[in-house]
């Protein structure tokens, strides 16, 4: 804010003072320049004194030109130089403008604590640096909430709606409501009252991995069609929500300790079928073939979903058959 010339507005005289020269008649003039030369000749003999030379009205103007009329702390100090002065209407002027400065600082406040709680910083922040237009800022304020009351009494409507369906086993209503189809609409179909339905109220469920575009019409689930709206077969199973994509497991290399090791030769001690196999099946030395077949095994059974026994994972690795038991203890 531009500082005004606060003494000036108090006083009628410019704090630039009166110039001599345009000050008007020729008489005027003279008696200007007369009391320029006396106030010249005052403060040279208030100076010689030690004393300050400035008058009242000088000292008045030098401390109002220091203060901002923008913070309430200067309008305080300007209401007590404006009852000094005799001018006690501006001072209850300037008085109404601390008051105005108050509110404004408190409304800016409570706007920013709204903003925060409501999840826009930046908005907050921008309204504390008074770079946000405070009816603007009230605005935001006020759209916000609306919306939080709305998405409140949405989220309370569509809870009782589901508690409804399941005690009619009605899973394609829970699937409506799970899909973010319209309260009103689902209402209708459950509480029987065709008047609740919303005009054009579709949403979007799940027919396996399909999406497909789905509304509810004369209280019948129709789904929409290159050739219009088709009535949803009962035996039919829909879902509200985006099938889970399932991300093929990826076999893992595992190295192969030594108490592995000892875990797979006391298989293979048990169960000599599978070491005769491999040797008859794989050109080598028993030491070289033994060492493949328990780290393919391996890899087998760190890998297997759901998990395998050591002895089924050796017969894998061998390409013989499985055991009996292949959910046994290793």
């Amino acid at each position: 804010m531009a500082r005004q010339d606060i003494a000036g507005l108090l006083t009628g005289i410019s704090s630039g003072g009166i110039d001599p020269v345009t000050a008007g008649s020729a008489e005027q003039q003279r008696l200007a320049f007369g009391a320029q030369r006396a106030q010249g000749v005052r403060r040279g003999l208030l100076g010689a004194m030690g004393k300050d030379p400035r008058t009242t009205s000088e000292k008045l103007q030098m401390a109002m030109s220091q203060l901002d009329p923008s913070k309430a702390g200067d309008l305080r100090k300007i209401a007590q130089l404006q009852q000094a002065t005799g001018d006690f209407a501006g001072a209850a002027k300037t008085a109404a403008g601390i008051r105005e400065l108050g509110v404004e600082s408190d409304t800016r406040n409570a706007l920013a604590e709204a903003l925060d709680k409501l999840g826009r910083p930046q908005e907050a922040e921008q309204v504390r640096n008074k770079t946000l237009d405070l009816q603007l800022a009230q605005s935001i304020v006020l759209d916000e909430q609306k919306l939080a009351k709305e998405k409140e009494v949405d989220t309370k409507q569509r809870g009782a709606l589901l508690r409804l369906a399941k005690s009619q086993k009605n899973p394609r209503a829970e699937e409506w409501l799970n899909s973010g189809g319209d309260v009103s609409t689902i209402a209708s179909v459950l509480l029987k009252d065709p008047s609740l339905a919303k005009a054009e109220a579709f949403t979007t469920m799940y027919e396996g991995d399909e999406a497909i575009r789905v509304g509810i019409i004369n209280g019948t689930l129709h789904k929409a069609t290159d050739k219009g709206w088709e009535v949803i077969p009962d035996d039919v199973k829909l879902s509200g929500t985006a099938p889970a994509k399932v991300t093929e497991r990826k076999p893992t290399s595992v190295a192969v300790t030594k108490e592995d090791k000892k875990v797979y030769n006391s298989v293979l001690e048990k169960n000599e079928d599978i070491e005769a196999t491999i040797s008859s099946r794989w050109r080598g030395t028993d030491v070289a073939l033994k060492t493949i077949l328990i780290d393919k095994a391996h890899q087998i059974w760190k890998n297997a979903d759901p998990q395998i026994t050591r002895e089924a994972a050796l017969r894998k690795a061998a390409e013989l058959e499985e055991p009996s038991d292949p959910f046994g203890k290793a």
